[in-house]
């Protein structure tokens, strides 16, 4: 498990499956997880919050996916922190007895400066953090880095047909919505970030998509 600064006051905490971030001083003096990993993963997710930087105020949660919420309940016993949850994230309530201090939706913007963008179809409400000062997306499962799918690195997909709940034409077709932002970096949970040109990159890969498929 390892923790890496990607962008101001960003950093990633990596662990075997799946990457988790840490936003700090948005607002001034407030630290936010986002996302918790896997239910396995909640004890370590806690020491190194501790460690690296003694706690947490606010965990966002993107989506219901047990590798995005699982470690949830570890870290809310440890640090008590407002817990914040999209609308409509069916998976988080069916596994976990918690209740949300929030709900969120598309468009919302939390404090810090933190907007909220919603892409249905890996699940119903499946949501990115869009840092607005800095261009930087924290992108939940919204895209993922090519290289999960085994490609070259360096360019954004939707996820894989086969962990789409909702629907994989969906979840290709809404990426538009991420067009209506000023987005200059991707930071992805899978693969690798995207820093050059992230937009314009997907905007090829979906031109692409509609000469090879038809729905």
């Amino acid at each position: 498990m390892t923790v890496t600064a990607v962008a101001d006051g960003v950093y990633t905490i990596q662990f075997d499956h799946v990457r988790v971030f840490v936003i700090e001083d948005r607002p001034t003096g407030a630290t936010t997880l986002v996302d918790a990993a896997f239910p396995d993963d909640g004890e370590e997710l806690v020491e190194i919050l501790e460690s690296e930087f003694g706690g947490v105020d606010r965990l966002v949660i993107t989506h219901g996916d047990e590798g995005h919420f699982g470690g949830t309940p570890a870290v809310l016993d440890a640090f008590d922190p407002e817990l914040l949850v999209p609308g409509g994230a069916k998976g988080f309530y069916d596994a976990l007895a918690v209740e949300a201090d929030r709900h969120f939706r598309h468009d919302d913007v939390l404090d810090g400066g933190i907007r909220i963008v919603q892409v249905p179809g890996h699940t119903v409400a499946n949501s990115g953090l869009l840092l607005e000062d800095d261009g930087v997306f924290i992108a939940g499962d919204v895209v993922e880095g090519s290289d999960r799918r085994g490609l070259p690195p360096g360019f954004l997909v939707p996820p894989a047909a086969q962990f789409n709940d909702l629907s994989h034409e969906e979840a290709e077709r809404n990426l538009v919505k991420l067009f209506e932002y000023d987005i200059e970096t991707v930071l992805v949970s899978h693969g690798t970030h995207v820093e050059e040109d992230p937009l314009g990159k997907l905007d090829d890969w979906l031109i692409d998509r509609q000469w090879t498929l038809s729905y």
